[in-house]
């Protein structure tokens, strides 16, 4: 039975006075834990702590905290209100030992130890919500008076309830273990209007009733949880044979592969356009699933992946913009199978967008398309991690569903449980990649998981971790290099043996007997579609392909010598007939480029133009007796022509001469800033020393305007005395660089966290943080405003 301790509660904790005694290394430790208090540095350890105080940052910290840590932050919160709670009162009242918990939390600075006992941050209780625990208000918080009959004890309920109906006993059942509020019709059922009347359940309103505290804790027979969760579950999975995950995972990482090489081949040719609000339109997706045999949500994903990779990018011009092959592109099938799959593993890990989410509607009923903006998600890299790390758990080969994935991944962040369906996308996406085979986890993932430092089981900080949940140091571009180097060598130890036959039939298919080498690999890619891929590449020749390998530049002897070389028998005659005949008719019409042209009426002038070697670098050609070609653009010709002493026009594309003012000169355009993510960051010692300096500035600018008031006041209840009675004051404001502001203000609302004040002289509405107040004073007509 719960014992709730005695004493008076300890006073509400100065954050900013236990901060100022922790050590530099304690304070580094706080920051990493906490990365959103580093960002920006805070300015003295007094900002840092009107920021850990605040109730968006408790929210974050509390949100990834796991369940036995959270039962613990809201028991203290249940044990603290009107009491003493210490150590031991909270191990008592959750029946298992808190020793490490506690120490967490205090690391955290969400608990302080005020004299022996603890007491969370002002902001917890407020977060953790009016039910701690499943637990409802109390019957003061209900405006009951405790000595009204009520059972507050576990005997005393016990005897009210002996003779209650089963109806009321299932209903009470229902409610004591939380929800503690529960909805009825107008008619009130029996079993309610008995626990309503007997007193056991309270009427807040005309249809929801509510399980005071006090009764919802002698329900549960005095202990506050059923049980502490001190482990995460592991249920039993199915188990699948090492050899086809990795046959598996395998051929779904080289299908991932090969759609993006499709993605690069068919937007290379055919560029997709940009909506006006960003992404590809459903047109332009649904012909590239067309083109690349692909379902719809693969060539999201896909796209997605190419674009995370730099494989394809918007490609500016005349006609708008578009998506196209980046540089990158014509490299990424040149690398090696393993360092591209290191590469885009890697990618994928720590990658902030949600794919899966494209085709789906905002909250406007916008529809979100892919590579629009609408799918940027910053908690996808930490799902991603922990989803991977969850796996790892499981010993090899097993293969959890994503319900269970999630159950577990529950336990790790009680208060932040992701949906089952983004888990589900998730372990798609591991699939698609080869990162699990036939649902369970890979060698080579987890060698990913070794590498970027993540803890098996699901344990994860924002930043790298050891298996003891220590963060590690930033990694130097050498060690990285290393790494993806390790990766991809535990890619390549699951991969078959490469083969170079090839076995050619007479109906131009051909049939690759395991994994393409290099070299069958680029040349199947120049010359035949891919129609199947599994334990065997299938793949046929037709007059498209044959001719784009004559457009690459092999001629048709060279290409039957290069399929000769690689088949096992002799090449069927169909097929060399469909190489001959598609090499007979191709080049009987040539394309080629110029970007102006010149009209001569004298044949001699043409000869004496094309000749003069002050026009060479226009690439001037003659292709007919009164014609030119160039490949300079026209407004380059026509000043390059007139420097050589021709007197040449500008014809319009009726015929007409136009007119051609004198080119302005124009700047080149300013470079644009650097964006935020891109500006180095501070290390975690360089912040601690910052704020150290900081907070003695600022203790000294507080002795010398305390020195100049005759009467200082405390200015938090200065502030609420003038907001209450409407009255103006000036109010001094530490400045960024140390100097500080007087402004005639009158407060409006006043609390921990900020204090909102109108300037009279401006005639606004400013938040100002309480840590930034030096003092507070009387208003003094006249007087100036010295600004910093």
């Amino acid at each position: 039975m719960v014992r709730m301790p005695s004493g008076a509660a300890s006073p509400p904790p100065d954050l900013a006075e236990v901060l100022r005694e922790w050590d530099d290394d304690r304070l580094a430790s706080l920051l990493r834990r906490r990365p959103d208090l580093a960002t920006p540095p805070p300015t003295s350890i007094t900002a840092l702590a009107s920021r850990a105080g605040a109730r968006g940052s408790v929210a974050r910290a509390l949100a990834d905290l796991d369940a036995p840590t959270v039962a613990a932050v809201e028991a203290v919160v249940l044990l603290h209100q009107g009491r003493r709670c210490r150590p031991a009162d909270l191990e008592h009242a959750l029946g298992a030992p808190v020793g490490p918990l506690v120490r967490l939390l205090l690391d955290l600075a969400l608990l302080l130890d005020v004299d022996g006992s603890l007491v969370p941050v002002p902001m917890v209780a407020d977060v953790v919500g009016p039910s701690p625990l499943g637990l409802g208000p109390t019957l003061a918080e209900l405006g009951v008076a405790t000595d009204a009959g009520w059972p507050t004890t576990a005997r005393a309920l016990t005897t009210v309830m002996s003779d209650a109906p089963e109806s009321a006993r299932r209903m009470l059942d229902a409610l004591t273990w939380g929800p503690p509020v529960g909805t009825v019709a107008h008619d009130i059922p029996a079993g309610a209007r008995w626990l309503l009347d007997s007193p056991v359940l309270h009427r807040r309103t005309g249809t929801e009733l509510v399980l005071p505290r006090e009764v919802g804790i002698a329900a549960r027979g005095g202990r506050l949880v059923r049980e502490l969760p001190l482990s995460p579950p592991l249920p039993d999975t199915a188990y699948r044979r090492p050899e086809s995950v990795a046959a598996e995972s395998v051929r779904t990482a080289e299908d991932t592969l090969a759609r993006l090489s499709a993605v690069i081949e068919a937007w290379g040719r055919n560029p997709a356009r940009v909506l006006r609000a960003g992404g590809v339109a459903v047109r332009d997706l649904r012909q590239l699933s067309a083109q690349a045999q692909m379902t719809a949500a693969e060539a999201t994903f896909t796209a997605e992946l190419a674009a995370r990779l730099g494989l394809i990018g918007r490609l500016h011009d005349d006609d708008g913009s578009s998506w196209a092959p980046t540089p990158e592109a014509d490299l990424w099938p040149t690398s090696d199978i393993s360092a591209r799959w290191a590469e885009m593993s890697q990618a994928w890990l720590t990658w902030r967008r949600a794919p899966w989410l494209a085709g789906t509607r905002t909250d406007k009923g916008a529809l979100r398309a892919t590579l629009g903006p609408d799918l940027d998600r910053t908690w996808a890299p930490t799902l991603r991690r922990r989803v991977l790390a969850t796996l790892a758990a499981w010993p090899p080969a097993s293969a959890p569903e994503a319900g269970q994935v999630r159950d577990r991944l529950t336990w790790f962040s009680a208060r932040s449980v992701p949906p089952e369906s983004a888990v589900a996308a998730v372990l798609d996406e591991a699939a698609a990649l080869g990162l699990t085979g036939a649902g369970a986890l890979t060698d080579a993932a987890r060698t990913l998981l070794t590498e970027h430092g993540h803890a098996q089981g699901g344990i994860d900080f924002e930043r790298p971790t050891d298996a003891s949940g220590t963060i590690l140091p930033e990694r130097s571009p050498q060690r990285e290099r290393e790494a993806t180097t390790r990766i991809g060598a535990a890619f390549a130890a699951s991969l078959p043996p490469a083969v170079e036959d090839l076995i050619v039939q007479g109906d131009l298919t051909g049939i690759v007997p395991g994994r393409p080498g290099p070299a069958l690999a680029a040349l199947l890619a120049e010359a035949a579609e891919v129609e199947s891929r599994g334990a065997a590449v299938t793949v046929r020749f037709t007059t498209a392909s044959v001719r784009r390998a004559l457009e690459a530049g092999t001629s048709a002897e060279g290409l039957l010598e290069r399929l000769r070389a690689a088949s096992r028998a002799p090449l069927p005659q169909p097929l060399e007939y469909l190489v001959r005949d598609s090499a007979r008719t191709h080049g009987q019409v040539r394309v080629g480029s110029a970007r102006s042209y010149l009209r001569v009426d004298d044949p001699a002038t043409v000869a004496s133009l094309v000749a003069d070697p002050r026009l060479a670098t226009l690439g001037l050609r003659s292709i007919a007796p009164t014609a030119i070609i160039s490949r300079a653009d026209p407004s380059e010709l026509l000043e390059t022509l007139r420097e050589a002493g021709a007197a040449p026009v500008l014809e319009g594309p009726d015929g007409s001469v136009i007119t051609v003012p004198s080119p302005r000169a124009r700047a080149a355009r300013a470079a644009q800033p650097a964006a935020a993510d891109d500006q180095p960051r501070a290390s975690v010692a360089d912040v601690v020393a910052h704020m150290r300096s900081g907070e003695d500035r600022a203790r000294r600018l507080l002795s010398e305007r305390a020195a100049q008031d005759a009467a200082p006041v405390e200015t938090l209840e200065a502030l609420r005395l003038a907001a209450k009675a409407g009255t103006e004051v000036e109010l001094v404001v530490a400045g960024a660089h140390g100097g500080a502001q007087t402004r005639v203000v009158r407060p409006l609302t006043v609390d921990d966290g900020r204090v909102r004040v109108v300037d009279v002289r401006r005639d606004a509405e400013i938040t100002v943080a309480p840590h930034r107040i030096v003092a507070v004073r009387p208003v003094q007509r006249g007087s100036a405003e010295p600004v910093d």
